[in-house]
């Protein structure tokens, strides 16, 4: 089925803003045009987008999906990763998760990705547990990785071993692991001890990374590692930064991730807003509106190995789409002041999971497995049964659930 997109104002690769028009066949783009370029094919259904912002749907570089739940405790300043988590597991809030099952907070998290404008979410987390949820309607989990936890003599036993995993990715597929989060003595030496192993390559994403000191720098550079970013879980769990700048100056590749809520912001418009703030106030304005941008987008698709099916809007790619209004004047503003209650449109494979309800009828699906809710108290649909979820899981923890990283309500 083609779909027509038009009077848009579509953000290109080249992150400038263009009105055009996309046309999608099933679940692809078949192409981008101008405003007054012929089409190849007639369109069986065309949604009037009456001068919105057209992005690729966003890219959430790390998060763990079993942790979504809350309330957040008090920021702690730990000293290092495990300090905090053996903080979590002697608290209430830990007690309380246990009522959950897995698919319970992975559907959270879900929800909680979606209603933030994302299309992929890497999670972190060992394969036979989050490959129960690959190929959910609502969004894509990154699917083709290998892992670690971390390094360091408190590491959590992920996968089928650090040296394993590294080389079942042949250099290929991306390596993610936790990197020198916090200050311990054999924490601070990771970068050093996964360089002797062989496992520090162009393809190993380390995440964190707020013990690397210019020697850890250097090597990541010249290994041509990729880093994550997750600066409100730096904040919150340690009350320190990892070094963008210099990350920046040595010319890594740095992206953006959430963490949990249980960590990090509550979504990720939250965490590009936090990302925002602290190059305006840290680093010089170091990070334009449109390198943030890409941190979520191409450059995020491009380090995980799948700029090739996401990441920009364009012709072959997969029809991921964030749509929303320009309501300071100004695109990039716009999208740096969206709340999910903003989100005009999300599409996920050319499908509206998440939007205004006046959007209604590009569903493109049977509207039966749609929801009709509130968030911020204006009108949404959205996939699936997100309220039936939020009611069976108080009925399991006996009280009733307020999640702020999932404002929605009955209409």
């Amino acid at each position: 089925m083609y779909k027509l997109l038009e009077n848009g104002r579509i953000l290109t690769p080249e992150f400038e803003i263009r009105p055009g028009k996309v046309l999608i066949c099933d679940d692809i783009i078949t192409g981008v045009y101008g405003p007054d370029d012929p089409l190849p094919k007639v369109s069986e259904l065309t949604i009037n987008l009456e001068g919105r912002i057209v992005f690729p749907a966003l890219i959430n570089c790390h998060d763990h999906m079993y942790e979504t739940f809350g309330p957040r405790g008090e920021d702690g300043h730990f000293r290092n990763w495990f300090d905090w988590e053996r903080d979590f597991l002697e608290s209430p809030i830990h007690r309380l998760k246990q009522y959950l099952s897995i698919a319970d907070l992975y559907a959270l998290g879900m929800y909680r990705n979606a209603i933030s404008g994302v299309g992929l979410v890497v999670d972190h987390f060992p394969r036979e547990v989050s490959g129960t949820f690959l190929g959910k309607p609502l969004l894509a989990m990154l699917e083709h990785f290998f892992l670690a936890h971390s390094v360091s003599s408190h590491a959590l036993e992920w996968g089928e071993g650090l040296y394993e995993e590294f080389c079942q990715s042949r250099g290929v597929l991306p390596f993610i692991l936790h990197m020198e989060e916090g200050f311990d003595s054999d924490i601070v030496e990771e970068i050093e001890v996964l360089n002797r192993l062989g496992a520090l390559a162009e393809n190993t994403v380390l995440v964190n990374g707020i013990g690397f000191s210019d020697s850890d720098l250097e090597l990541i550079a010249a290994k041509k590692a990729s880093v994550v970013w997750t600066p409100e879980a730096n904040r919150h769990i340690f009350g320190s930064m990892a070094p963008v700048a210099k990350m920046l100056d040595m010319g890594i590749p740095v992206v953006l991730g959430t963490d949990s809520p249980m960590k990090g912001s509550a979504n990720l418009f939250d965490e590009l807003r936090l990302a925002r703030a602290i190059s305006h106030d840290h680093l010089g304005d170091r990070l334009k509106s449109v390198d943030l941008i890409d941190m979520v987008t191409r450059r995020a698709a491009q380090v995980f190995r799948v700029g090739a099916q996401r990441g920009t809007i364009a012709e072959g790619k997969f029809a991921d789409l964030l749509i929303f209004e320009d309501l300071k004047g100004d695109p990039f503003e716009s999208f740096f002041a969206l709340t999910p209650r903003d989100v005009t449109i999300l599409t996920h494979r050319g499908v509206l999971v998440f939007g205004d309800e006046a959007f209604r009828n590009a569903c493109f699906v049977e509207f039966d497995q749609f929801s009709e809710v509130l968030v911020g108290g204006r009108p949404k649909l959205i996939w699936g049964k997100p309220l039936q979820l939020l009611e069976r899981i108080s009925s399991k923890l006996g009280v009733p659930c307020v999640f702020p990283f999932l404002p929605i309500a009955e209409p």
